[in-house]
């Protein structure tokens, strides 16, 4: 074996190469058996590796943004997310990224928190139990009972006269 072939070999096991984003159908079907590459797990690798690397960049914070870059249909992802489970474990990572980088931007001041707060639970599965517990805080303190005091009785009104009586009588 040459030593490009060597070369070739270890690249392509050990580090996937990275999809296009200028979607051909060559990203999709192999040329030799006319098959979707989703099925074949080297395919499977480079969407793997390529969702990853596309998550480090502090300017990802959407899934839409990821399927608009690789013009990949979000419902298509999100079926191979449902139908491959490396597919799916690497998706949620990726919305983890995500979420990270809309908190850091939010913390940072380089997004508004009310945009990066408002759908968080979509991407950190625990922003949603924190929601959750929040709301049955809230319908709890709801549920209190609170004391008000209301004052029925009249006010008197005393005139400038009986108050000047009653300030001498003291």
């Amino acid at each position: 074996m040459s030593k490009k072939e060597s070369l070739k070999n270890t690249n392509s096991t050990s580090d996937p190469r990275e999809l296009s984003n200028s979607r051909s159908w060559s990203d999709f079907v192999d040329k030799e058996t006319i098959e979707i590459y989703c099925a074949k797990s080297e395919w499977r690798e480079r969407l793997i590796y390529t969702m990853y690397k596309w998550s480090e960049k502090p300017t990802s914070l959407e899934v839409l943004q990821f399927c608009m870059e690789y013009k990949i249909p979000y419902m298509t992802l999100r079926e191979w997310e449902r139908k491959y489970p490396d597919i799916g474990q690497a998706y949620t990572n990726l919305k983890l990224n995500l979420a990270c980088h809309r908190r850091l931007g939010s913390m940072n001041k380089k997004l508004d928190g009310a945009y990066a707060y408002k759908d968080m639970h979509i991407y950190d599965p625990e922003w949603l139990a924190i929601n959750k517990y929040h709301s049955e805080m809230k319908k709890e303190e709801d549920k209190q009972s609170h004391t008000f005091v209301i004052n029925t009785g009249k006010p008197t009104i005393i005139s400038k006269e009986e108050m000047a009586t009653k300030d001498e009588g003291e």
